[in-house]
């Protein structure tokens, strides 16, 4: 039997623009093995839903990333492309957004997967 994790939330950034409703899964050793659309998670099997963006090549020292896009305060549009894809990466999620303006906020949190 082969192990998945199944990671979805509202929406998934790259580098060519944001895609709603994203299922990305996983494989036992944390690589990206696919990314699905995913419109209601609560009804897929052993999925976990993470309610924000998705970053899946979030550079490894996430904490220290998110503190400086904390700071600065400007849309992650504008932001996230000088900070990813990096190498070594992680998946994460950026809750609490704007998603109007697709800007952090005071409450915004980093959920990262697989990291190191």
């Amino acid at each position: 039997m082969t192990f998945e994790r199944r990671i979805a939330s509202n929406l998934l950034w790259t580098p060519q623009g944001v895609i709603r409703h994203p299922l990305a899964v996983f494989g036992p050793d944390g690589r990206l093995l696919r990314i699905e659309p995913c419109a209601e998670p609560d009804r897929q099997p052993a999925t976990e839903f993470y309610a924000g963006l998705l970053v899946l090549d979030f550079p490894t020292d996430y904490e220290t990333v998110f503190a400086a896009l904390l700071a600065e305060q400007a849309p992650l549009s504008e932001q996230l492309p000088h900070y990813v894809p990096a190498t070594p990466s992680c998946p994460v999620v950026l809750s609490g957004l704007d998603y109007d303006t697709l800007r952090l906020t005071p409450r915004s949190r980093i959920t990262a997967f697989f990291a190191e």
